[in-house]
């Protein structure tokens, strides 16, 4: 009987604690969904007049572009950059390697305040004001480590016989990893890129301080719009936002299996 109890109790708990991260969720897609332009609860009216509102606005249309613009290009470039140190880190032995692994998760540790001003000095030493290109440096620093934690989990998951016995029937080390090795760490590619792509679509307090005039991202575009406007515009966003990643998390799951990615753990 006090067994079954504590299971409810954690139950209880849990349930509570999934409740209160996502009600502000849930409020949010209700607001975005309501007819006044003023959060009310419930709605007096249903409609979706402010989605058609927000892809007509031209300013979130050109974020929503841009946005679309630095996930393309920051994703494959940091899981190309991540795939070599995840490799070396998982396969070799050498001098300095836990200093290197705390330097390259650096990152996840500095708040992103200090980041982005600390790029905006290096660029304005190196006169560059392109908005697109400083946001694009700053992402691959940044979300990095994103990619190289998912690849370096899946690296465990990795048995080395499989690439000792290619070697042994004659597969040199740049095919073995490209024929063995590389084939299994699908899971954590697709993991890296998910993470990669969430992280540069959301990430607000490192490109605040690189954008330009013409390179808004969603965020900074929100947090302009809410500044002078108070309308449901942001809500929509945030919904769509939230749609995107459940959509992303559940298709890597049909994909490869969320169980898989943690076994690889």
């Amino acid at each position: 009987m006090r067994h079954y109890l504590g299971k409810a109790l954690w139950l209880l708990f849990g349930v509570a604690i999934l409740s209160f991260l996502l009600l502000p969720v849930v409020f949010t897609a209700v607001y975005s969904v309501g007819e006044s332009r003023y959060f009310q609860f419930p709605p007096q009216a249903w409609s979706l007049q402010w989605y058609m509102a927000f892809f007509r606005a031209q300013k979130f249309y050109d974020a929503l572009i841009n946005s679309a613009i630095l996930a393309l290009v920051v994703t494959p470039l940091c899981l190309l950059a991540a795939l070599p140190t995840a490799h070396a880190l998982a396969r070799y032995r050498f001098p300095g390697q836990r200093w290197i692994d705390a330097l390259v998760l650096s990152p996840l540790i500095v708040p992103g305040v200090i980041t982005g001003v600390a790029l905006l000095s290096l660029f304005r030493i190196l006169h560059q004001d392109i908005g697109l290109v400083r946001m694009s440096v700053a992402m691959i620093v940044v979300c990095f480590p994103y990619g190289l934690r998912a690849l370096a989990a899946n690296y465990q998951g990795v048995d080395p016989a499989t690439e000792e016995a290619a070697r042994d029937l004659g597969y040199g080390p740049l095919r073995t990893w490209w024929a063995i090795t590389l084939p299994q760490l699908r899971t954590g590619l697709l993991a890296g890129a998910v993470f990669v792509f969430v992280e540069v679509i959301d990430n607000f307090s490192v490109n605040v301080f690189l954008v330009d005039l013409h390179s808004n991202t969603l965020p900074i575009a929100a947090y302009q719009h809410i500044r002078d406007v108070d309308d449901p515009l942001v809500a929509v966003m945030s919904t769509l936002l939230s749609i995107l990643s459940v959509l992303l998390v559940l298709g890597f799951s049909r994909m490869m299996g969320l169980e898989r990615m943690f076994k690889s753990r």
